[in-house]
């Protein structure tokens, strides 16, 4: 049997029945405004019968309201504590009994599915402020305990049961993060274990030349303004207010030069605006700089050639020594006219160019006044060198190669 609580006045109870009444049913729970027959299954409900799964039930369907339900704590002074709490939520369960548990839940949406052009859903709406400087926050969370996790979990895909995080961590996103300001942080760590790579190829040697293309610029930021969103709200500020962000030089590559040279390292995003993955320029810096060094390396090894000659001529009288005496060049055939003494154990002649790159290497195993012909040789036109080297002697020349 349902009893009614009478909490007003008799006088008015006469007028206003419905108003004045708690519902109290058989089993216990408690119904306000709500007289239907049917058996209230939650603790304590308004406007409806309620949930069997849910303690407390609000329903609230008057559109001409725009709140379902407001708390408002007010100032305590002289209150005990270090703080006061609008409201506390505290959820329980044991290891086995339940997958999933939420402290707050939150589900807000639009009826239609179309897509409007004005209107906000937020899920928590948050804000805090003029508490000591530095420690005000919109949202705080913490991770508890020793298991993997994050403080705070956002994604971009409409997910239930998020993903493994494997790790613990303050903020963990699934999708695409964007920031309107600058990052700070003590170090940007890129995944790159062999692990998570197909396709591994290695870089064109000659991309040295394409880096050389690169225009570096320097320049300031524009001041730029977004819509948001609503016809009748003055366009806001894309930036927040930095003056360091907008008054200081930057300094890097337009996007638009860069996807002519390097495509894969540019990206378009929503707003139509192309970004530079800069982190991946690196790699490709590091493989200029080794192909710089090796071009290095051929030098000083030509250096150190050059060295060699002078040390022998200088230590050998010159009958002891090997000479070029001519070198002619006719239809990409080389005559080399040399004299190589009979004492020498090993001889050979060597063709480089002028970089110390080199293009001919063959053993010379005759002795004397000799004549070496070298055919069908493919090298650019210009100067080159030849060098008949014998034992720890070496004699060379210059010579033409071309048309």
């Amino acid at each position: 049997m349902k009893r009614y609580i009478v909490l007003c006045p008799i006088s008015l109870l006469i007028s206003c029945p419905a108003f004045c009444q708690l519902l109290v049913d058989s089993n216990g729970n408690v119904g306000a405004k709500y007289d239907d027959a049917s058996t209230i299954v939650s603790n304590f409900t308004v406007n409806s019968s309620g949930d069997s799964e849910i303690t407390t039930y609000i329903l609230s369907d008057d559109e001409s309201q725009n709140a379902g339900m407001r708390l408002t704590k007010l100032e305590t002074q002289g209150a005990s504590g270090d703080y006061n709490m609008g409201i506390r939520s505290s959820v329980r369960t044991g290891v086995n009994d339940i997958k999933k548990a939420y402290g707050f839940y939150t589900h807000v949406y639009k009826y239609s599915l179309v897509e409007c052009s004005n209107g906000r859903s937020y899920g928590i709406y948050a804000m805090a402020g003029n508490s000591t400087p530095g420690w005000n926050y919109g949202v705080f969370g913490t991770l508890y305990g020793t298991n993997n996790g994050a403080g705070v979990f956002g994604s971009s895909e409409n997910m239930d049961g998020g993903v493994n995080t494997q790790d613990r961590f303050a903020g963990f996103f699934h999708g695409k993060v964007k920031v309107t300001n600058s990052v700070e942080a003590s170090a940007f760590n890129v995944s790159s274990d062999y692990r998570l790579k197909e396709n591994i190829e290695p870089i064109d040697p000659e991309s040295i030349d394409d880096i050389m293309k690169l225009n570096v610029v320097k320049y300031n930021l524009k001041p730029r303004t977004v819509d948001s969103g609503d016809t009748a709200t003055t366009p806001i500020s894309y930036y927040t207010e930095d003056p360091d962000l907008l008054q200081k030089k930057h300094y890097g590559l337009i996007a638009q030069e860069l996807q002519n040279i390097y495509p894969d390292l540019v990206y378009e995003g929503g707003d139509r605006f192309l970004s530079v993955n800069y982190v991946e320029l690196i790699p490709l810096l590091i493989q200029s700089i080794q192909s710089l060094k090796k071009e290095v390396d051929q030098l000083k090894g030509a250096t150190k050639a050059s060295k060699r000659i002078i040390s022998s001529l200088s230590a050998k009288s010159e009958n002891e020594l090997s000479s070029i005496s001519k070198i002619s060049v006719s239809d990409k055939t080389i005559t080399i006219e040399c004299s190589i003494p009979d004492a020498v154990k090993n001889a050979g002649v060597l063709i480089f160019d002028t970089n110390g790159n080199q293009y001919y290497s063959e053993k010379v195993n005759e002795r004397g006044h000799i004549e070496i012909t070298i055919s069908d040789l493919t090298m650019d036109s210009g100067i080159h060198l030849c060098s008949i080297m014998t034992d720890e002697d070496i004699n060379s020349r210059r010579f033409y190669y071309g048309n």
